[in-house]
């Protein structure tokens, strides 16, 4: 039964703890197993793992296939307090819910907790209608099995994170190689106007920048919004830096590397003109200082 369970794919997770529940029936002829996990979000433990008997029909027909945690009972017990229960005579358990004991009959019961990377995850319970009907020596099958499917859960955690990881990083790369493609939309010329653009530049200021005439600037800048469907320049900024474009094309040129316009102060004379050259100073010694 063990192996049979854990030749399970992880992939087919009720497949595997419904089979986990067949086996406790078969193995102890049993009227009904279940495993129940925990559902945080509506605070419930929920029967994941079923059967097909008369006692798992009547169970999910009195709704005692969903058990709120704030009703109480012996499988809510179990959870909260992780001990493992063998009972004979559920009937005379005060703590036990009616339904459980009149309307679905339940008389003797095992009750093991799901412990996954030490956190309780759920519950595995095993039910007869007959009263006294279970062993120690069931029990310990109860837990047996109990850990098989505690350490496959724990499996399938692994396997779903890996699984999330990697659809994580698949989606990350998608989303890298689309922008990518959407950058190569523009020319090498127009990306390199759009990164100028992103620095602030004016069309004037490309330009200057790049040797060529404010017209033509213009019409990269017409050619640009067309084809990425914009309608200003703001939006061809944006565009440009969430794709990193100063990561494709290099770093953005600011203003401060402007070279000086035709016809400008030149910064260390402070005269358009060309500077005077300066005399060479001849240094005369001391001695001959007054001499005719």
């Amino acid at each position: 039964m063990l192996q049979r369970l854990l030749a399970v794919q992880a992939t087919e997770f009720k497949s595997a703890l419904d089979a986990a529940a067949q086996g406790m029936v078969e193995a102890m002829a049993a009227d009904k197993a279940d495993v129940f996990l925990y559902e945080p979000t509506d605070q419930l433990l929920v029967a994941v793992g079923t059967v097909d008997t008369p006692m798992a029909r009547r169970q999910r027909e009195l709704g005692l296939d969903r058990l709120a945690i704030a009703s109480g009972g012996s499988v809510v017990t179990v959870f909260q307090t992780g001990q493992r229960r063998l009972t004979g005579h559920l009937d005379q358990d005060a703590e036990e819910r009616r339904d459980m004991i009149d309307g679905l009959e339940v008389r003797s019961q095992i009750g093991v907790a799901l412990l996954v990377d030490g956190e309780r995850r759920g519950v595995l319970t095993v039910c007869s209608a007959t009263p006294d009907f279970f062993s120690e020596a069931d029990l310990h099958v109860a837990e047996a099995v109990s850990h098989a499917v505690s350490h496959w859960m724990g499996l399938v955690d692994a396997w779903a994170a890996y699984i999330e990881r990697l659809a994580s990083e698949v989606a990350e790369e998608g989303d890298r190689v689309a922008a990518e493609d959407l950058v190569r939309v523009l020319t090498p010329r127009q990306r390199e106007i759009a990164t100028l653009i992103a620095a602030g530049l004016t069309n004037a200021e490309i330009a200057q920048r790049l040797v060529i005439k404010e017209g033509t600037a213009a019409n990269h800048v017409e050619h640009i919004l067309r084809r990425l469907g914009f309608t200003s320049r703001a939006q061809v900024a944006v565009w440009a830096a969430e794709r990193g474009l100063h990561r494709i094309d290099g770093t953005p040129p600011t203003s401060r590397n402007r070279p000086p316009r035709r016809g400008s102060r030149n910064p260390q004379c402070g005269s358009s003109e060309r500077p005077e050259r300066l005399r060479p100073v001849v240094s005369v010694p001391s001695s001959h200082r007054g001499s005719p």
